[in-house]
């Protein structure tokens, strides 16, 4: 059996692929526009095969938009003007844009005060349903509300109070805010505390209150700046502004709690008494690499990460050819790292290695006024095909004893007699690179079922081996959402527990979107984050490639039903 199983995978391995047309994606530039020579935000295309970049133009008119998320819908971008006369007051406000993917362009949605001066970071929920901001004169932080047109409400809003122990920490300062992966924990770096302030995040109501504990404190006079968590929730890292450095914590999902466990220098011995500061501070999607950003030395660490401890090991310090590198983004499939020099005004391309992290310039630096952050977009382009005709199961083979049709959906299994043996409904057709939505929900007793892609059926044998986006639970654990390899590792490759449970509708539809593209693969519930996974660009055994099954598992009577299957090949 392992000798015909190893003959079948290198058969499938080969088959022909379907053309790949997504090949690039845009890339937006927050800057800097006050005394200075931008307007706004910028816009321009990346070529993932070449980590070429399009000549940047002005995507949208703003006042000082310096720091950007994009919701996870793709419809909208969010900023924040980082100012202190909004309105007359002591303010700053957030920006939404809907984006036209077409262009690249950005129409204003809508706009609202933050409550302090100088926003200098806004992020957003796994849902997109909420973003967050830090006022970094303000010393504040909040949580505002995104409806479907993009229209913003002030959801949450708290003043941090205290100080520490240098002359730049008389007072807080709120300086970056983020969701942890669990959906359940917000977190503000603080450089006037000297803290990393923890929140309790209610994702029906946006609202933000003060976890127990409250805080996790940092060195005095380190100053934290930027925070970044592991992709599995179980790390968190600070950069530390003032002191250049990163620190390492353990981060308890349960309590929220944060536990230091390492800090490491960013800079070169050489350079250890010079002038300099830390500032950007990304993760890189795979979870194997982080990377920080040098105001001085201009330059971008590296360091490799731990995969049983989070422990932080130095890779490289490799030196930009940009200055003051306030900002920088890794492209959603981790290839490329684009930086900001804010005071060459220009940006440049920096190609990944997958083995060791480590960054390699790519040609020239290009000409952006004073961009301060990166962030990416898949252009949606092409459109949406059905691969379900609503009426037949044309284009499907399986087994007409577990497959119906009915009310415009396949429905596979039955509620009146038990499931023997797990039930695929395949498609003839195999996809490479491809963006796939669906709607999925689960009746009777029998709670597990899933969709198979990049897969195949095995020969003479009623499985299929491949990836699988699991629907359901396991046992009174939900796996909504999460990566199983079906036949192949036979183990879950992300965890079981984190996808986002508030998200699912346990007796209703759910919209689910897959999105596999290389080596990466993305899996949302209802617009909500759940599964990101990185495959190993070294396990050349394990297909890009294959077709698309819809399972219905062994087990007591149940249906799974699924309805608007459509995909964009990419």
């Amino acid at each position: 059996m392992m000798k015909l199983l190893f003959l079948f995978l290198v058969a499938i391995v080969t088959l022909p692929l379907t053309k790949s047309n997504g090949d690039e994606l845009w890339v937006y530039f927050g800057t800097y526009t006050r005394d200075k020579d931008s307007e706004g935000i910028y816009s321009a295309k990346l070529n993932l095969k070449t980590g070429q970049l399009t000549k940047p133009v002005l995507a949208a008119k703003g006042d000082n938009p310096s720091f950007l998320t994009i919701l996870p819908n793709e419809k909208f971008l969010l900023a924040v003007e980082e100012t202190n006369d909004y309105e007359g007051e002591p303010s700053g406000s957030v920006v939404s844009y809907s984006i036209n993917a077409s262009d690249g362009s950005l129409i204003v949605s809508d706009r609202i005060s933050t409550k302090g001066g100088a926003p200098c970071h806004i992020s957003s929920d796994q849902a997109g349903r909420h973003v967050f901001f830090a006022n970094y004169v303000g010393g504040s932080v909040g949580g505002v509300s995104v409806d479907k047109k993009g229209k913003l409400k002030l959801s949450s809003f708290i003043q941090h109070t205290g100080s520490s122990i240098l002359p730049r920490q008389k007072s807080p300062h709120a300086h970056s805010i983020d969701i942890d992966p669990s959906g359940k924990y917000v977190v503000c770096a603080d450089l006037g505390l000297d803290k990393v302030v923890i929140y309790d995040f209610d994702s029906e109501a946006g609202k933000l209150t003060v976890n127990e504990p409250g805080f996790a404190k940092v060195k005095p006079g380190n100053g934290p700046r930027h925070f970044a968590f592991s992709p599995d929730g179980k790390y968190g890292y600070t950069n530390n502004e003032i002191t250049s450095s990163v620190t390492a914590f353990e981060f308890d999902s349960t309590s929220g709690a944060l536990k230091e466990v390492q800090t490491l220098s960013t800079l070169p011995g050489s350079h250890a008494n010079k002038r300099n500061s830390t500032a950007e501070l990304l993760m890189h999607p795979s979870g194997r690499f982080l990377y920080c950003s040098n105001r001085g030395h201009d330059s971008i660490a590296v360091f490799e990460i731990s995969e049983t401890s989070g422990m932080m090991k130095l890779v490289e310090i490799q030196v930009l050819g940009v200055k003051t590198p306030r900002g920088f983004g890794i492209d959603p499939t981790g290839q490329y790292l684009i930086a900001g020099g804010q005071n060459s005004n220009d940006v440049r391309v920096f190609k990944i290695n997958p083995d060791d992290g480590a960054i390699e310039p790519i040609g020239s630096p290009i000409p952006v006024p004073c961009p301060v952050c990166v962030q990416f977009l898949y252009p949606k382009i092409n459109k949406y095909e059905p691969i379900f005709d609503g009426k037949t199961t044309k284009g499907w083979e399986g087994s007409e004893e577990w497959f119906r049709v009915e009310k415009g959906a396949i429905v596979a299994g039955s509620l009146e007699k038990k499931i023997p043996k797990n039930q695929f409904l395949v498609t003839n057709k195999s996809y490479q690179d491809f963006d796939l939505k669906f709607k999925a929900k689960l009746v009777g007793k029998g709670k597990n079922a899933g969709v198979q892609f990049w897969s195949e059926r095995i020969p003479n044998h009623h499985e299929m081996i491949g990836f699988q986006s699991d629907i359901g639970m396991m046992g009174k654990v939900s796996i909504w959402g999460a990566l199983y390899d079906e036949s192949r590792r036979r183990k879950f490759l992300t965890n079981v527990s984190n996808p986002t449970q508030k998200a699912t509708n346990l007796n209703s539809w759910n919209e689910f979107r897959i999105r596999a593209e290389g080596d990466v693969i993305t899996i949302w519930i209802n617009g909500a984050l759940a599964t990101r996974y990185f495959e190993n660009a070294s396990e050349s055994k394990i297909p890009r490639n294959g077709r698309f099954g819809l399972q219905i598992h062994s087990g007591p009577p149940a249906e799974a039903w699924y309805k608007d299957i459509q995909i964009k090949e990419l």
